[in-house]
């Protein structure tokens, strides 16, 4: 094949492109794979961006869940504490109620007995 029929030929492939393509139908496709490549380049910053991207947003809430779960056992044991607490408080304050029952009925006999003699 000489250089002339070779580029008969694709001058041939070029016509039959253009005639069988409809009119503008691959300048549409060149602006859609433009906007492709915009949409991509969104979705790449949205999820790459250092400063607040989806995986940095993924990776802060992993360590702030393993920094939960590595604090529960003393999360537990604080609880337990409290309410501890909460029980020993409940009882002082019923010795202290019998305590001030036990004033009064004092305070009071002693004053009945003063009166009578």
């Amino acid at each position: 094949m000489t250089q002339k029929e070779a580029l008969e030929l694709v001058l041939s492939e070029i016509k039959h492109i253009k005639t069988h393509m409809p009119n503008g139908e691959l300048k549409q496709m060149q602006r859609d794979m433009g906007d492709m490549k915009d949409d991509i380049s969104d979705l790449k910053y949205t999820l790459l961006n250092p400063d607040n991207g989806v995986i940095v947003s993924t990776n802060k809430n992993t360590d702030f869940r393993v920094e939960m779960q590595s604090n529960e056992k003393d999360f537990r044991n604080q609880m337990l504490e409290l309410e501890e607490l909460k029980r020993w408080k409940n009882g002082v304050t019923k010795a202290l109620w019998i305590i001030f029952g036990t004033m009064v009925i004092i305070i009071f006999q002693i004053l009945s007995h003063n009166g009578q003699l």
